[in-house]
């Protein structure tokens, strides 16, 4: 699309329906997303509704309390045409009730809007999945980095490494540490190269393995 370096500029509730189709086209042969949604009547439409819930309920919520923590980053050519999105997650402690939100939780109610007839048997696969990542996240405090995605004609431009290294800058300015889930064993060498560790391996049947990942604290590496 460009060789130009894109600009990073922060999302607001007016960019939900841009990001939310840009993390469907993105994700949608992501092998974990599509294992997910596989089981849901309408694979595809599954899947933009579980990102228009999780963008709504929390990182381009309108409401300021529940968007709370929540920094959306995104990459944009000269046009503010959008080429890239990276959701965080302020630093949170442990992997209960209060750490990160998702769309589906099994401690929590069902946040607005969600249809369990639009993901029928993949509801209990987006539980699994998210029980799976807490089990593995950081038990000190660390940002989270929930979803990164690139349009396709922008992928191999440093889009990428742009959004993500001006996410490590905040939090190395906080002192903090980073975590993550890599899904691909492209993405994963990307992570590795930014300083980002394997520390385990998430194999829960049906779902493929993956990795947990985590860029210890500055003055811990």
């Amino acid at each position: 699309m460009t060789s130009a370096i894109p600009m990073i500029r922060v999302a607001g509730p007016d960019d939900l329906d841009a990001v939310a189709a840009l993390l469907t086209e993105a994700f949608l042969p992501d092998p974990i997303m599509s294992a997910i949604t596989a089981a849901a009547p309408d694979p595809q439409r599954a899947l933009t509704h579980l990102h228009h819930v999780k963008l709504a309920s929390h990182y381009l919520s309108t409401d300021e309390t529940a968007r709370a923590g929540a920094r959306v980053d995104l990459a944009v050519d000269a046009s503010d045409r959008l080429l890239g999105a990276a959701l965080w997650d302020a630093p949170v402690t442990g992997s209960g009730p209060s750490g990160v939100a998702g769309p589906l939780e099994p401690d929590r109610a069902a946040p607005p809007g969600l249809d369990p007839d639009i993901l029928g048997r993949a509801r209990d696969l987006c539980l699994l999945d998210d029980a799976l990542c807490k089990a593995h996240r950081p038990a000190s405090a660390h940002w989270y980095l929930s979803m990164i995605a690139v349009v396709p004609l922008a992928r191999g431009t440093g889009t990428g490494s742009t959004l993500l290294r001006r996410g490590l800058d905040r939090v190395d300015a906080d002192g903090m540490a980073a975590h993550l889930e890599s899904t691909t064993p492209g993405s994963r060498r990307l992570y590795e190269r930014l300083g980002f560790k394997r520390v385990a391996v998430l194999d829960a049947p049906p779902l493929p393995a993956y990795w947990a990942m985590t860029r210890p604290a500055p003055g811990s590496r």
